[in-house]
Formats: structure tokens, sequence, C-alpha cells
């Protein structure tokens, strides 16, 4: 089977279940979207930049899930009061798995969160508050919506891979406040929503891919959204 190593969100503040900070745990949707695309999920617990290499070699694709911003420092700005929680240990350790990853030539997916900490690995910038700082006007974030349920259209590039298996535009759901500013090297924007926030990228090769909204929660009751996944799980079959 096709092996794919999913990055552990990080838990660092204590909380009623496990009365204790520092959690790598990921949620289930991740994994059972790997899984219906006849993959074998493997999370990786959060380690050092250092050892990124090794697990790497231990995979055949990498998986990038949402959670915290991302810590400005680290594509060169001091955060605005926006700014909500992040975790420069998960950062550093994710951009190291990137950077593992694409000399390895293996394939990357990017949600949310992981489509924004891929730009930035790839020197790439972002906005802090798309609201602040790239004037968006649509509802973004669309709690307390139901996380299963698309709110908002984006609009994709012809010939891109998300054009080639969702089609030209379509309904997502969203939870983000943070998105793409400046590109990362070779990547390219192949989806916006109305508002022009970035919603997909992938890079020349087509090895690295992401989005911003969360298909892993739309696939069950839109299994639609499930050939993100598939399309992912074949590509790391045979990366080009």
């Amino acid at each position: 089977m096709v092996k794919i190593g999913i990055a552990s969100n990080h838990l660092i503040h204590p909380n009623p279940r496990f009365d204790t900070n520092y959690i790598d745990y990921i949620q289930i949707d991740y994994v059972n979207g790997i899984k219906r695309a006849a993959g074998l999920p493997f999370v990786l617990p959060l380690g050092a930049p250092a050892d990124a290499g090794d697990y790497i070699d231990s995979v055949d694709g990498l998986l990038l899930s949402g959670g915290q911003g991302v810590t400005p420092a680290l594509y060169g700005e001091e955060p605005l009061r926006e700014v909500a929680e992040t975790d420069v240990y998960r950062d550093q350790f994710e951009i190291a798995l990137v950077k593992a990853a694409v000399a390895a030539g293996k394939p990357i997916l990017g949600i949310c969160r992981g489509i924004q900490i891929l730009n930035v690995a790839l020197g790439g910038t972002l906005y802090q508050d798309v609201y602040k700082q790239a004037g968006a006007s649509l509802k973004h974030n669309q709690y307390p919506t139901s996380w299963e349920i698309p709110t908002h259209h984006i609009t994709t590039t012809a010939g891109s891979w998300l054009n080639q298996i969702l089609g030209n535009r379509f309904l997502v759901n969203s939870f983000h406040h943070q998105g793409i500013h400046q590109l990362g090297d070779h990547l390219k924007q192949i989806a916006a929503s109305d508002d022009q926030v970035v919603e997909g990228i992938e890079s020349e090769d087509g090895n690295v891919i992401g989005v911003e909204f969360h298909p892993e929660m739309m696939a069950e009751k839109h299994p639609e959204f499930q050939r993100i996944f598939n399309y992912f799980v074949d590509r790391a079959k045979s990366p080009k």
C-alpha cells in the first residue's frame, strides 16, 4: 500500500480531557480520507527538524493538516494583533518535512494551515489576516455553521489538477483568517474565492498541491471531495 505520512497537530495547552500540555494528535477525517483512497496513513509526531529526512524516507507522500496560524517571523514579519495561537515548533518541523519531501521528489498535499506552511516553506509569505490586509469580504470562517456544509464558491484555473477533478466552480467550506500573499518558489495559484483569496495551489512539477478549504470535513456528506485524497494517493504511487 501507498504510505502517507500525516504531520500531527500539537496541543500546547492543558484541557479537561488530557489535563496536560504537549499532546500530538490528528483529526480522524484526515486518516479516513487517506484510507478511503486505499492509502496507509501514518501519523508523524512532532519531531526535531533534523529528523525530517528520516520521516520522509519512511513514507511515499506527506499530508499537512489544519491548525494554528503560522508564525509571522518565519516569513519576515512582526505579528499583528489579529494573529491568534501559533506554534513555532510545529512550524519548524513541518517546514523541514516539506523541504525533505521536495528534495526526495515525494508528493505533498496541504490543507488549510497546510497550504500556508507549504507556501512559507517554499519562500512565500502570508496575509496574517485576509480581512485587514487583503480586503476579503466573504465569510472565511463559517463557524458556527456545521463544518461539513460548503458555504462559499471558488473558481479554479482551467487545466489545473483541481479543475480536472472537481470542475470550474463549486462551493467549499471555510475555517481560516490567514491566507497566501506572495507565492513561494515554483508555486502557482489555481483557485480563488470571489473576493480573490487564494484557495488552491500547485507546483510547476505537480508534486506539491494544496487547498485552503477542508475537503476531509466534507468528503463523507459530499463524496466528490474524496477525489482530492484519491488524486493525492494516486500521485504518491507514481510521482513524476
